[in-house]
């Protein structure tokens, strides 16, 4: 399974934002390990999850390194108070997720999944998405909202989209969003699973500071936009899982 599938795939369970600034370039005190540090705390932790339970933030970072992805949850109702992306970061509910070998694409089935409150680490496991996907999103609240930004996010060049096209997506299937962008691997994106499913994928165009946003409503695709910055995205997420 391509590896940027499978985290998006991962996202979407364990239901998300990749911190959109750096949290250690912020905290400059934290000092990331080395690859032998990563490896020896991953393995200690698959063999005794609770080796990392009740473990601060700043701990995680300086032992296991970044995240693949971080996933920040919000109230429904409470989105309004986002103002801008850095403001995920103040957000108390958080999920961190780690891809246990990122050399290997084949072992990328399971990934390591922490849930913190108030930057304490309060749950772990192994997730093995393929076979709880849908048990999970059956579950998944549905007055939260999850936000996600990727560390990795792919650049989509716009000469590989063709403008005057994309509006023939319009009602085609969610699936067909690898038509448009190819197997890359979106920047930011959002979830609600509500009465009626939503999500907005934004990805990074190489012409200044300008995305490509496409919402989709019900696994269909409901509209599609090129956004001027970054600065917009919180905008278009609360004007789409605002609107009923």
């Amino acid at each position: 399974m391509n590896l940027k599938r499978s985290l998006s795939a991962l996202i979407i369970l364990t239901m998300l934002f990749t911190g959109c600034s750096n949290y250690q370039v912020q905290n400059e005190d934290i000092t990331l390990p080395d690859e032998a540090t990563k490896q020896k705390t991953m393995t200690k932790v698959q063999n005794d999850v609770s080796e990392i339970i009740n473990k601060d933030y700043d701990y995680v970072l300086s032992n296991l390194g970044e995240p693949n992805a971080t996933a920040y949850w919000i109230d429904k109702n409470k989105i309004d108070s986002l103002d801008t992306l850095d403001d995920v970061e103040d957000l108390k509910d958080i999920n961190l997720i780690y891809l246990k070998n990122v050399s290997d694409e084949s072992a990328n089935s399971t990934s390591l999944y922490l849930h913190l409150k108030d930057k304490i680490v309060k749950n772990a496991q192994i997730v093995d998405y393929p076979n709880s996907r849908s048990n999970i999103i059956k579950n998944t609240n549905k007055s939260k909202i999850l936000i996600d930004c990727y560390t990795d996010g792919d650049i989509v060049r716009m000469s590989d989209l063709d403008m005057e096209k994309l509006d023939n997506f319009i009602g085609a299937d969610s699936s067909e969003m690898s038509t448009i962008v190819g197997n890359k691997q979106s920047s930011y994106d959002a979830y609600l699973y509500d009465k009626v499913e939503k999500s907005i994928n934004v990805y990074n165009l190489d012409n200044e500071d300008k995305l490509l946003a496409i919402f989709t409503k019900d696994n269909k695709i409901s509209e599609i936009k090129i956004l001027d910055n970054k600065e917009e995205v919180i905008n278009e997420i609360k004007n789409i899982m605002l609107d009923n």
